[in-house]
């Protein structure tokens, strides 16, 4: 059953497309779309240009709210093709630079407070699912793109982002979106699978350097110096890799660190890519990005016993039918996402103690 996908421009719906491609990816900023129509009698898209706001739906649920970016006007002996292009909202901080006026150091701060600051000359909501109470730098340069920067601050910080629907910037969980309903089976709703495995990245040990705080100077630097270790031992081969980590460090800290940076080694080296029939799952809910799924496939081998992630999902829709492409990873990817914050540790700890108490 083919879906119907509309494109809302203007106060006016645009529906019956010869071509649709809709892309959303977890750590990208920003999900994009393509549809395509021939020219007629009456021109599928006349009122549509670039630089208009756009909502995009499949079956009347929205599913990225943006602006369109390109339209692009082909001809030769058997035709006519238009094809319009658009984006998340989120992709201005994408290709922008911060307006000139605007402040582009924020220090001590939440994820939630450094992010909206960024986005809000953007018009840009931020939602918050993890509600995170540490606090962060976030600087970057005049000339420096914001989608660049906010990169850079995902990576140093184990930020998981991602766009919504509505065109916010959202503060992601892995697996925020749930449970799939539909189990992933060869020889029932799988049409191709492909599985990838590259251990390139993949080290037999981790190590962490850090330096730890000496306020009273009563010892020397080179006392304060840390390092921490954690190995994986499906490597076989002797392979190291050793990362400095800034700021006041301490073993606990960079322990934890080394294992994290193993957990999302594993996760990077191991990468499933499905088709499926149709954008929607059998209780009639689209497949999403960010959805936990199960699967049962002898062809491509023995897995992990690992929770696995949609990371990716492009939606197509052609001549040749109604497709959906899913890659999916392990959540153990994200781990860097999931270290909790010291100051929610020591408020949850409060509390705790609090209520033993019986004070609150």
């Amino acid at each position: 059953m083919q879906n119907k996908v509309t494109l809302k421009v203007n106060g006016k719906k645009y529906e019956n497309w010869l071509d649709v491609s809709i892309t959303c990816t977890l750590q990208s900023l920003a999900r994009v779309f393509a549809v395509k129509s021939t020219r007629s009698k009456e021109d599928l898209t006349i009122g549509i240009e670039p630089q208009d706001e756009v909502q995009v739906l499949i079956d009347d649920e929205p599913i990225l709210t943006g602006y369109v970016t390109k339209r692009e006007v082909s001809y030769s002996s058997s035709g006519i093709t238009i094809t319009i292009t658009g984006a998340s909202k989120t992709v201005d901080l994408q290709d922008c630079c911060m307006p000139t006026g605007k402040p582009n150091s924020f220090r001590n701060q939440t994820h939630f407070q450094n992010l909206s600051a960024v986005c809000e000359p953007f018009g840009i909501k931020v939602v918050d699912e993890v509600k995170s109470v540490d606090r962060r730098n976030l600087e970057f340069s005049p000339t420096e793109k914001v989608g660049s920067a906010i990169i850079n601050y995902l990576q140093k910080n184990g930020v998981l982002l991602t766009d919504n629907e509505f065109g916010n910037l959202v503060i992601a969980e892995a697996g925020s979106a749930g449970n799939a309903h539909d189990t992933l089976e060869l020889g029932k709703n799988i049409l191709e699978g492909k599985r990838t495995q590259d251990y390139s990245k993949r080290f037999s040990h981790y190590v962490t350097l850090g330096q730890a705080a000496n306020p009273t100077s009563e010892l020397p630097v080179s006392a304060n110096h840390l390092r921490e270790m954690v190995e994986d031992k499906s490597v076989r081969r002797t392979r190291y890799i050793v990362k400095q980590e800034s700021g006041n460090a301490s073993s606990e800290i960079l322990k934890k660190k080394a294992g994290v940076l193993r957990d999302v080694g594993l996760g990077e080296s191991d990468v499933l890519t499905y088709k499926v029939q149709g954008w929607k799952q059998s209780n009639g809910e689209l497949w999403r990005v960010n959805l936990i799924v199960r699967f049962a496939d002898r062809m491509l081998g023995k897995f992990e016993n690992a929770s696995w992630v949609i990371t990716q999902i492009s939606y197509s829709m052609s001549s040749s039918g109604t497709t959906a492409a899913l890659t999916l990873k392990m959540k153990s990817l994200f781990n860097l996402c999931a270290v909790p914050d010291a100051k929610k540790i020591t408020i949850e700890s409060d509390t705790d103690i609090k209520k033993d108490s019986g004070r609150i």
